[in-house]
């Protein structure tokens, strides 16, 4: 991985032995339930690797603005 880093730029990987994700650039661990641009390739490797989806919630179905589930709820 580093060098596919070092020849393409590509700085962030993710380990699926534990599906930690690692950054190149930052040397440092990255988040997944922080950076929600992670969260997509995050939840699609937890649910090939065990069968389900991980146990946080993505933000696709959390309503942040009033702390409701569901994202299609609208107010008149």
């Amino acid at each position: 991985m580093l060098c596919h880093y070092q020849e393409a730029g590509h700085c962030v990987a993710l380990s699926f032995s534990d599906l930690s994700v690692w950054c190149f650039a930052c040397d440092s661990y990255l988040d997944v339930r922080v950076i929600v641009e992670l969260r997509p390739f995050y939840e699609v490797a937890h649910l090939l690797k065990f069968g389900e989806r991980p146990p946080f919630r993505s933000l696709e179905v959390l309503d942040l603005r009033n702390g409701e589930s569901g994202s299609s709820s609208s107010k008149a």
